[in-house]
């Protein structure tokens, strides 16, 4: 009597195991990170299900093309930085009281126009210095008081104001620029609070919006993503540059002709 062709796996506890989702298999075979599901028989069906979504969660077309960047990268000679030559820089104090106060009034139409957004990148913790608090929060001894949140709300209002006074708007509520604020699973729900009960230092709740850094794969020195555990891929935060990869931060950018894949 033949033998069934259907191969049948058994876990540790003795049950039946079922193969990884086939498709999700072959998208991660054709990045050559099949290797993710190595462990995948020893996993529980609670696992199981844990590793395929933290998978099915990552945009692999983006990250093989940032690990073929970083690996082309490699054993090249590092690009020599010399100074900007000088006669490609320009002070404000060496230029004419004309050109200085075009410029005013050109930033100052700019923002009355909508076209000026402020984006601050707080994702960090105060660890450094003493605090689990979100780096915008921290009391850093001024005799005022003032967090480094309430010091940049308060520019942002400032500038308003001027802008409303300078092009005759009725009111300095009349003029708003959008603040625009990274923060990072560890800062984001501390930061919301503090501005809630500070009642965002007199910002307009709307012209606030809050988006989480985001984060990418860990990947060893040859290019393979790297598991934290057995059913959990392990990542860090993906850096500044990561930001414009938000969609509240790419609404300001996209009218500029960039791209999302133009970066690597």
């Amino acid at each position: 009597m033949r033998e069934p062709s259907t191969a049948i796996i058994e876990t540790n506890g003795g049950g039946v195991s079922s193969p990884p989702p086939q498709a999700l298999l072959e998208r991660l075979k054709d990045y050559g990170q099949e290797d993710v599901f190595s462990l995948w028989d020893e996993l529980s069906n609670e696992e199981r299900d844990f590793l395929v979504k933290d998978i099915e969660s990552l945009d692999l077309s983006r990250i093989d093309r940032i690990i073929r960047c970083s690996l082309r990268s490699q054993g090249l000679p590092a690009a020599a930085i010399e100074p900007v030559p000088e006669s490609n820089v320009s002070k404000v104090e060496e230029r004419s009281q004309e050109e200085r106060e075009r410029w005013w009034k050109m930033g100052l139409k700019a923002i009355s126009d909508g076209k000026v957004a402020v984006l601050l990148l707080s994702g960090g913790q105060g660890t450094r210095l003493g605090s689990s608090d979100p780096k915008g929060c921290f009391n850093i001894g001024l005799p005022s008081g003032k967090s480094l949140f309430q010091l940049q709300a308060e520019r942002i209002l400032c500038v308003q104001r001027l802008t409303a006074h300078a092009t005759n708007e009725s009111s300095a509520s009349s003029v708003q620029i959008h603040w625009y604020i990274m923060t990072s699973p560890f800062t984001d729900e501390a930061t919301r609070k503090f501005f809630e009960s500070h009642k965002y230092f007199g910002l307009d709740a709307e012209q606030v919006t809050f988006f989480r850094q985001g984060t990418i794969p860990c990947v060893s020195k040859d290019g393979r993503i790297i598991l934290e555990t057995p059913y959990r891929v392990a990542k860090a935060p993906d850096g500044n540059g990561g930001s414009v990869f938000s969609s509240e931060v790419y609404q300001i950018i996209g009218g500029y002709g960039l791209k999302r894949n133009q970066v690597c």
